[in-house]
């Protein structure tokens, strides 16, 4: 038993050993103290902070940052940010990584550079921002390995963006904008380089640079007002355009930055009411890449938009459910509420549409109504009462609110059903007896009941008559009758299936008359 725990103790020491995180600033006081310290397998993670270093990477290591706004590689202004030279495994991730030496145009003022020399090998650079250097990324002497530049703002350098020598590149969902020279510039041929859902705005030259022999695939990227052209190549003699190949997706439109070109956001100003606030690249990647977090086809770009609807929550109830109401029409009351679970800036509407029995939609019953921006916690509400018409068709309606931009885009909707029936019945006059002469209204039969019961009435003259039911607290629960009614008697069955036992009182409104009767539900 000795042995065995031993040996088990000794396991997971080796496991722990082979994937150590090391914490700068919390191991280590500086994030090359981090790297020297750590072994192929381990990660680096640096904590939010301005680092003034200038990086040379070790084989096989991780080196995250706190992300783009919070963690910064400052280069000082002295050669690369980060080098990686003879290293063929890396993961780069979650930096600014900003003033490289920026003179000249050669290795040695780089953002990135990394040089594996070797032909084999995985290097990631992900969800990091690179501005303000010589260069912003580039890999040299990749003789078969394969790179992954994905996620990145690649901004405001003085020569290129990005450059690939040799090696498979996969190019994916950066924002390559703003740099002085290309924003993609392949310089020497070979490999191959996937360019993917990127943003080339901007740039002082070209968009997309290729050498004439390197097997560039390009799709489904923006391409728009870089100085001097967007898809160029060559080798030697001057520059010509070519097609980019396959082509598909690609298009060439103002990305609509929030504020460029510094904050390099895409924006649909309006969301989410489909118009020309919309940034084109919303939705406009690869549909078969990856969806973005937000359930939509990916967005080009680096910066995605969240179209997540917002959690504001709508709810609507009524007064006396169940509700019925007869074919000679009726009202009921309602409540309508808003509550909003997260702050939204701009305002919204509100309506509500009916379903018929036959499930066809009718509206707006209510609005739209405009509902204003309110911060998070609060909430809008209000009372109303909604009239039914005479003559409607029997069976089961839906009485449905909506929040959102009318009358397409929906982000919360409340239901409530009411029936139409047709449970009055109008008696003739008898021919003997005459004309009724007296306003009257009969006791309900039987009484005390359960749950059916008729409640009668007699009117003498053509006039507008209401039938409502109350219960002792003096709620309204529903109106059995409203509406014009010729001389006669009428019979109205009231159905409490859903009603509780107790005292109900109902009371019929004619004109200047007024009378009221008491019933028993007993279950």
């Amino acid at each position: 038993m000795k042995v065995v725990t031993s040996l088990t103790v000794l396991m997971i020491t080796i496991g722990i050993a082979a994937a150590t995180i090391i914490h700068v600033p919390g191991d280590y006081l500086t994030i090359q103290q981090g790297v020297n310290a750590a072994s192929p397998g381990d990660t680096v993670m640096v904590d939010a902070g301005f680092y003034e270093e200038n990086i040379q990477m070790t084989e096989g290591i991780t080196l995250i940052g706190a992300g783009w706004d919070s963690t910064t590689i400052d280069g000082r202004g002295i050669t690369d940010v980060i080098s990686a030279v003879n290293v063929i495994n890396i993961i780069i991730e979650g930096f600014t990584i900003q003033n490289s030496n920026q003179g000249g145009s050669s290795p040695g003022n780089i953002g990135i550079h990394l040089n594996p020399h070797a032909s084999t090998g995985t290097k990631i650079v992900r969800y990091c921002r690179v501005r303000s250097n010589g260069k912003g990324i580039d890999i040299w002497n990749d003789f078969g390995g394969v790179a992954y530049i994905e996620h990145n703002i690649i901004c405001n350098n003085i020569y290129d963006g990005f450059d690939p020598y040799l090696g498979t590149t996969y190019l994916t969902n950066n924002t390559i904008s703003y740099n002085q020279r290309d924003g993609y510039h392949d310089w020497a041929g070979g490999g191959a380089v996937y360019i993917k859902n990127n943003i080339f705005v901007g740039n002082g030259r070209y968009g997309i640079y290729k050498h004439m022999t390197t097997p560039v695939y390009i799709s489904y990227n923006d391409v728009w007002e870089n100085v001097q052209g967007a898809y160029y190549e060559g080798y030697s003699g001057p520059p010509n355009p070519f097609t980019p190949n396959p082509g598909t997706g690609e298009i060439s439109a103002d990305p609509l930055f929030a504020d460029p070109p510094g904050d390099l956001q895409i924006t649909w100003v309006n969301f989410p009411t489909p118009d020309t606030t919309k940034s084109p690249c919303i939705d406009a990647g690869d549909p078969s890449l990856p969806y973005d977090p937000d359930s939509t086809v990916a967005d080009m770009g680096a910066l995605y938009f969240n179209q997540s609807l917002p959690d504001i929550v709508v709810t609507l109830t009524p007064y006396g459910a169940p509700i019925e109401i007869t074919t000679l029409g009726g009202s009921f009351d309602y409540h309508f509420r808003v509550d909003y679970n997260e702050t939204i800036a701009a305002a919204f509407d509100g309506w509500i549409m009916l379903q018929w029995p036959d499930s066809t939609w009718h509206g707006p019953e209510m609005g739209p109504l405009e509902l204003p921006a309110q911060g998070i916690g609060t909430f809008f509400e209000f009372d109303s009462t909604y009239e039914v018409m005479a003559g409607q068709h029997l069976g089961t309606y839906t009485f449905e609110a909506r929040i959102g931009s009318y009358p397409d885009i929906i982000w919360d909707i409340d239901t409530f059903t009411f029936d139409i029936i047709e449970d009055t019945v109008f008696v003739p006059p008898n021919s003997n007896s005459g004309t009724p002469t007296k306003f009257a209204l009969h006791d309900n039969y039987p009484n005390p009941f359960n749950p059916i019961t008729t409640i009668s009435y007699t009117l003498p003259s053509s006039s507008v008559a209401t039938l409502n039911v109350y219960n002792i607290t003096g709620q309204h629960i529903t109106t059995l009758a409203s509406g014009w009614h010729q001389s006669g008697t009428y019979n109205v069955t009231f159905k409490a299936t859903n009603l509780s036992s107790g005292i109900y009182i109902y009371q019929l409104q004619s004109g200047n008359h007024t009378a009221a009767g008491k019933m028993i539900l007993l279950k």
